[in-house]
C-alpha cells in the first residue's frame, strides 16, 4: 500500500517541524547556560515528536473519532490541546506504576488505540541503539501483562512509530561488540542502524508485540556541528560533500509504511465509531 498525495504532504509537514522543534529547543537550552553533550539538547527538551503525534491525530478524527476523545501531548497553540492530557495519555502498568503514551484515544472511558513515538538521532547511536529496543519491547510486554491483568480494559490496538536520522553514521554498517563467550546472531554482521531499526519494526509486528509500525528516516536541514563543525558526521568521514538537506523516506514500505500504519488505525477507529 502507497502513500497518497495527500499522505505524503502530511508526514513531510510533520516531520520537518521535528527538525524544526528540535533546532529552536537547542538554541533555547544554548541561550539559557545548559546545553547538553552530544546534541542532546533538542531530545531532551521533549515536544520534537508532537506534530507527528498532531498528524496521526489528526488521521484518527478524520476516521471518526470524536476530537474530545483523542489525547496527545499537544503542544500550546494546537486547536486540539484540551484538559489534563498527561492523565488521557497515562495508562496503567504491570511491572510499573503507570505509563504514557503519544496518542490515546477512548471510546466509552475504554482506550482504543494507544500509540507509541521514538526517535533516535546521531551522532551517538551505538550508545542508545540497544536503549530503544528495550524500550520498545518493554513497553509492548508490560501493556500486554496489564491487559490479562484486567488493568487495560478491552482490546486496544496499539502502534509503534519510529523517526531516525539518515546521515553518514546511520547508514554506515556497524557490526556492534561481540560476546565474549557466544556468537551473535550473524544476521547483524554489517547492518546500519537503519537497517538495525527496520528488523526491529518488522519483528515487533511479527512477533505480536504490536498491531502495526511505522519506520521513517529523515535528514537534518542544517548541520548539527554549528558550534563545533568538525563533530559533523560528513566532516568526520570525509565520504560526502557538506551539504544538509531535508529529506525522508520509509525504511519498509512494503511492511512498515505509513499509509498501512494508519489503514490499521483508521480501522480500529471505524470498529468503534461507525461514520
Amino acid at each position: 500500500m502507497r502513500m497518497d498525495a495527500t499522505q505524503k504532504r502530511e508526514v513531510d509537514a510533520a516531520l520537518q517541524d521535528y527538525w524544526t522543534s528540535r533546532d529552536s529547543a537547542a538554541v533555547r537550552q544554548v541561550q539559557r547556560g545548559s546545553e547538553d553533550i552530544g546534541g542532546r539538547s533538542g531530545a531532551t527538551s521533549g515536544g520534537h515528536l508532537d506534530q507527528v503525534a498532531a498528524m496521526l491525530a489528526r488521521v484518527c478524527i478524520k476516521a471518526g473519532a470524536p476530537a474530545n476523545q483523542v489525547w496527545y501531548k499537544a503542544p500550546k497553540g494546537d486547536p486540539l490541546r484540551k484538559g489534563n492530557q498527561t492523565r488521557s495519555v497515562t495508562l496503567p502498568g504491570y511491572y510499573r506504576p503507570t505509563k504514557q503514551w503519544d496518542l490515546v484515544v477512548h471510546h466509552n472511558r475504554e482506550p482504543i488505540v494507544v500509540v507509541e513515538l521514538k526517535s533516535q538521532n546521531g551522532p551517538s547511536y551505538g550508545n542508545n541503539a540497544n536503549n530503544r529496543v528495550e524500550e520498545a519491547i518493554g513497553s509492548a510486554v508490560d501493556f500486554a501483562r496489564a491487559r490479562a491483568a484486567g488493568l487495560i480494559p478491552g482490546n486496544p490496538w496499539l502502534g509503534y512509530a519510529f523517526v531516525i536520522e539518515d546521515d553518514l553514521r546511520s547508514r554506515k554498517d556497524e557490526s556492534g561488540r561481540d560476546s565474549s563467550c557466544l556468537t551473535k546472531d550473524p544476521l547483524f554482521a554489517g547492518w546500519s542502524y537503519i537497517a538495525r531499526i527496520r528488523l526491529l519494526g518488522q519483528r515487533l509486528v511479527q512477533e505480536g508485540h504490536y498491531d502495526a509500525a511505522w519506520a521513517v528516516a529523515t535528514s537534518r536541514p542544517y548541520c548539527p556541528g554549528v558550534k563545533k563543525p568538525k563533530n559533523c558526521p560528513q566532516l568526520k568521514l570525509k565520504t560526502a560533500e557538506h551539504v544538509h538537506k531535508f529529506a525522508w523516506c520509509e525504511l519498509d514500505k512494503e511492511n512498515l509504511s505509513y499509509s498501512m500504519f494508519i489503514d490499521g488505525l483508521i480501522g480500529q477507529i471505524r470498529r468503534y465509531y461507525s461514520r
